[in-house]
């Protein structure tokens, strides 16, 4: 996998398939660390299509303030891969310990979630002409209830709020079907999405110190934080997914 380590940022091996990403960030300077699959590589080379399975073990940075997470992405405004932004593309376990990213009633601004999205699909380009008036139409309770539910298929929306509240191992899988996404935890199904990108994707694992506000009613931001945090990931497999092994719990 490729290592990338941004401004107070670390990336380290401890052990063969064992890696830690720490940052220690400022809310002068981004702070990123990552591990990704698809550096430098155009998105249409992305290695990855459904059906496949993404396996991995992880201790998680419990109450850190920046944006943390694994799973599949397009990187839609990633300087890694294409100086060009692209609609977004998503089937991943994603979190934000700050801000709002709230993009369905079930979501919480804040906190870890299963999550999907595909704004790549022939309707989501029928929406986007319109994107103004809705978000406009959405700050209006009623308006956002009855518009939004009816929109969020076309947009391959899911959000599922995850618990985890300590920093132990705890086993994640990911399973892409072409029509569907399954998240399971410690071997049982926590979260289910009838919807699911199209790929390719690129794999994408990473802990960084910035904040994001992005909300269906048109509220966007984004910033830095002085915030620590420790992300340990281990045992990451991407197999086809007839394979259904789940492999073993690591030592602490």
């Amino acid at each position: 996998m490729n290592c990338v380590a941004q401004g107070s940022a670390n990336v380290s091996q401890i052990a063969p398939g064992h890696w830690r990403l720490q940052v220690n960030g400022t809310a002068q300077q981004y702070c990123n660390a990552q591990l990704d699959d698809y550096h430098h590589l155009p998105r249409r080379a992305f290695p990855w299509h459904p059906p496949v399975r993404l396996s991995l073990w992880a201790k998680l940075p419990v109450g850190h303030q920046g944006t943390w997470g694994f799973g599949w992405w397009n990187a839609p405004y990633s300087p890694l891969t294409s100086a060009m932004p692209a609609r977004p593309a998503s089937a991943w376990f994603f979190s934000n310990g700050k801000g709002n990213m709230a993009w369905t009633p079930q979501s919480h601004p804040t906190g870890f979630k299963a999550a999907t999205l595909e704004t790549r699909t022939w309707q989501s380009l029928m929406i986007a002409p319109f994107t103004p008036l809705i978000l406009l139409a959405n700050r209006q309770p009623r308006l956002y209830r009855w518009l939004w539910s009816r929109l969020i298929p076309h947009l391959g929306l899911t959000e599922s709020m995850v618990a985890i509240h300590d920093d132990d191992w705890h086993h994640y899988v990911i399973d892409w079907h072409v029509d569907s996404v399954t998240w399971t935890l410690d071997g049982t199904p926590i979260a289910h999405s009838p919807y699911a990108p199209r790929g390719p994707l690129g794999l994408c694992i990473w802990i960084d110190n910035q904040w994001l506000t992005a909300t269906p009613d048109g509220q966007f931001d984004w910033g830095l934080v002085d915030t620590t945090g420790t992300l340990e990931i281990r045992d990451v497999t991407i197999t086809p997914l007839h394979h259904e092994s789940f492999g073993h719990r690591p030592h602490d």
